[in-house]
């Protein structure tokens, strides 16, 4: 077995894994959010505009269901991207890592011959 060296690039590898964990479920609970919100707020801008009798037709369209689904798909797919990035930045770390190893150990091993 190798000697495990360089520990603050491992430490480093495992925070930008944990980060992209992180902003992964971020993403998911903002795309929601955004739909949720944006179904409310086009119900909400809908009531304003009866209220104040104007023409409602289309007010909440862009802030109703159907806007909320888009701008959440948006919301989804850039912060999953976001976040498959810098999970993968962790994951190039330790290959690097283990590439590493892989040659000192092939080194030790040509040497012991």
């Amino acid at each position: 077995m190798v000697e495990k060296r360089f520990k603050v690039l491992r430490f480093i590898g495992s925070f930008y894994k944990i980060l992209g964990i992180i902003l992964g479920v971020l993403a998911i609970l903002s795309a929601l959010g955004m739909c949720v919100f944006s179904f409310f707020g086009g119900a909400m801008m809908e009531g304003l505009a009866q209220e104040f009798s104007t023409d409602a037709s289309g007010v909440g369209l862009l802030s109703g269901a159907l806007g909320g689904i888009v701008f959440g798909m948006v919301v989804l797919i850039t912060g999953c991207m976001g976040a498959a990035g810098t999970y993968a930045v962790g994951e190039v770390i330790y290959l690097f890592l283990t590439i590493e190893e892989n040659t000192r150990a092939s080194a030790e091993l040509l040497r012991s011959r």
